[in-house]
């Protein structure tokens, strides 16, 4: 059951909408002004709002503005309804994201889009829920390996702020920051006693570790929206001079988000506690790695910026992301 909320001044209206859906099982919410429209977006959170242009007070265009500009109303769907068929009205709805029906309108017109708007949201919604079960799977196979429990979620908030810093765009700064918290879901099929054994691995157990990047990509493949995350997933043990795994990728054969990834990657790991020792510090770790660049494991030239970037931020002030932000 769908929660609709009206805003409208005059109660004829909300009522005569109303009766345009007698027969379905929407549950109906009503404001008689903008101010009120705003303060029951935020206490009944309605997956759908009809709203009219023409109020006193706050109008329609300013309810939308607010609302769009808040984080947790923006994704909220709006239909305008007005009486004003006028350029003004149809550039503000297209500015702003939101549908636009004028009156007096067709009651089926009504009716298709509302039936449409709601479909599709119930389809994003099934979108996140399997994106939140993925997210947690994450962390699940983060506590299975001792020698990385936390860091996937700070690796993740780094790797944004590198993405960002680079200059990538919104998307490509989302998958990276996604491929940080999913990097290492494949090992939630590697038995806990190999992610923690304390003494070397046998032939047989490095190469099942060897393997928990085709098991994350698999894993992460059926949700359509994580689709960026795959290369990163798949490849960020990569190494630029071809010895990394699991498919020995040479230099710009690696994805390129994977190479960010691995940057990132390491240089979590080297300023992170770990069992065996302490972090270290931003300078003897971006040491630690020139080292490792000289010798192939980098992309030279990300790995310039990365030095650039890093040479004057203080790590510990980078915030850590919540996870609604990887939606």
């Amino acid at each position: 059951m769908a929660k609709i909320l009206i805003i409208d001044d005059y109660a004829e209206s909300i009522a005569l909408i109303k009766s345009f859906f007698l027969t379905e099982s929407h549950n109906f919410i009503s404001a008689s002004s903008g101010e009120e429209g705003i303060k029951l977006v935020f206490e009944e959170h309605p997956d759908l709002i009809l709203l009219d242009v023409q109020m006193p007070g706050i109008d329609g265009f300013e309810v939308c503005k607010q609302l769009k500009q808040n984080e947790e109303a923006r994704n909220i769907p709006i239909i305008l309804i007005t009486g004003l068929d006028d350029n003004r009205a149809r550039a503000f709805s297209y500015e702003l994201n939101v549908e636009f029906l004028t009156k007096p309108f067709n009651i089926y017109e009504l009716k298709m889009r509302v039936r449409t708007i709601l479909e599709l949201q119930s389809y994003k919604k099934q979108l996140r829920s399997a994106e939140d079960l993925i997210f947690k799977m994450a962390m699940i196979a983060e506590v299975k390996d001792a020698y990385a429990q936390g860091s996937s979620l700070k690796l993740a908030s780094h790797a944004h702020f590198f993405a960002s810093e680079l200059g990538l765009d919104a998307q490509d700064t989302l998958d990276v920051a996604r491929g940080g918290l999913l990097h290492a879901i494949g090992k939630i099929e590697i038995d806990e006693k190999i992610l923690s054994k304390p003494g070397p691995l046998t032939p047989d157990e490095f190469e099942k570790i060897r393997a928990y990047p085709i098991a994350g990509e698999r894993i992460v493949e059926p949700i359509s929206t994580l689709k960026g995350t795959l290369p990163i997933v798949r490849s960020h043990k990569e190494m630029y001079d071809g010895t990394g795994y699991p498919d020995q990728l040479v230099g710009e054969d690696i994805p390129f988000l994977a190479r960010i990834i691995s940057l990132s990657g390491s240089f979590n790991a080297l300023t992170t506690d770990r069992p065996y020792r302490k972090a270290l510090s931003k300078d003897h770790a971006i040491e630690v790695m020139e080292r490792e660049a000289v010798n192939g494991k980098f992309d030279p030239d990300i790995f310039q910026e990365f030095k650039k970037i890093h040479r004057n931020v203080d790590i510990d002030q980078i915030p850590d992301l919540s996870l609604d932000a990887f939606h």
